[in-house]
């Protein structure tokens, strides 16, 4: 089997209520078809620790988004005997308000991409906002680990 090539960086999101920081695996693609089935889970004990891993067959064949994760979740537990590890939610994305009143070019120049909110992973009845992106380096300098299961390989690229 083919190792499966990735590439991305790290979401830096804090609760608003509690200040309290956890991090999100942003996957960078030519396509969507290249991050689908890919999937990171965090460990809710620190959430310094992350884990990538691709949905096998059966687990896409499952419907129900929610039994999905499940599904996907319980065998990660099996494999690295990490019990409480949890799938982030976005709850919606914010957009940044561009008042460009000139033409196509205009509005690139001035474009920012939607900031996802998230449930909190430690009070779900917060909300959690995007507050930076760092790469992976950065991420493991502030102590962060990137589990890769299977047979997924980092792709990294020169940093800016």
């Amino acid at each position: 089997m083919t190792d499966k090539l990735i590439s991305g960086q790290i979401r830096k999101i804090e609760s608003k209520v509690e200040s309290k920081t956890f991090f999100d695996f942003e996957f960078v693609a030519e396509s969507d078809e290249d991050t689908c089935g890919l999937l990171c889970l965090v460990q809710h004990s620190n959430p310094k620790n992350m884990f990538i891993t691709l949905m096998n067959p059966q687990e896409l064949s499952i419907s129900n988004d929610v039994q999905g994760l499940e599904a996907v979740k319980n065998r990660v537990v099996k494999e690295t005997g990490v019990a409480d590890l949890v799938s982030l939610k976005i709850i919606r994305f914010d957009q940044k308000k561009g008042d460009v009143k000139g033409g196509f070019q205009d509005f690139l120049k001035t474009y920012e991409k939607p900031i996802p909110v998230y449930e909190s992973i430690f009070d779900k009845t917060e909300e959690a906002i995007q507050v930076g992106i760092i790469s992976v380096n950065e991420f493991e300098k502030l102590g962060g680990k990137l589990y890769l299961l299977g047979n997924i390989n980092m792709l990294f690229t020169s940093e800016k």
